[in-house]
C-alpha cells in the first residue's frame, strides 16, 4: 500500500468543496475557526473559491468542482485535502477527474465530512 507522507508543521492542507459549499453564518463561523486553529499550529491553509457557495445543495457544477480537487491534487505543497461539508453530490465529479493523472501523484491524506 502507498501511504501519504505524515503531516507535518509548516506543511500545507487544501479545503476545497466537491460536493456543497459553506453559505451559512454559523459554519462560515466554524470554518475561519478551524482554519485559524491549524494555522496557529503552524499549517499554512489554503482553500479553493468554490468553498464558500451553493447553489441547489452545490458548491459549483461539477467541472468546477472536479478542477478545484484536481488542482489540490496536483499541487506539491499540498499534504492533506479536507472536504468543507458532505459528499450528497460528491458522484458527480467523477467524469471530470483525470484518473490517469491522479495514479501519477504522489498520495495525499484526504478527509470528508
Amino acid at each position: 500500500m502507498n501511504y501519504p507522507e505524515k503531516l507535518k508543521i509548516g506543511d500545507t492542507i487544501g479545503i476545497c468543496a466537491p460536493s456543497a459549499g459553506i453559505v451559512k453564518p454559523e459554519k462560515l463561523e466554524k470554518l475561519d475557526l478551524a482554519k485559524i486553529a491549524l494555522e496557529n499550529m503552524g499549517f499554512k491553509v489554503i482553500e479553493t473559491a468554490s468553498v464558500r457557495k451553493e447553489e441547489n445543495g452545490r458548491s459549483a457544477s461539477a467541472e468546477i468542482r472536479a478542477k478545484e480537487f484536481m488542482e489540490l491534487l496536483e499541487n506539491d505543497e499540498v499534504k492533506l485535502i479536507i472536504f468543507a461539508t458532505g459528499g450528497d453530490f460528491l458522484c458527480e465529479i467523477l467524469d471530470y477527474l483525470d484518473f490517469d493523472k491522479i495514479k501519477e501523484l504522489k498520495p495525499k491524506w484526504l478527509q470528508g465530512y
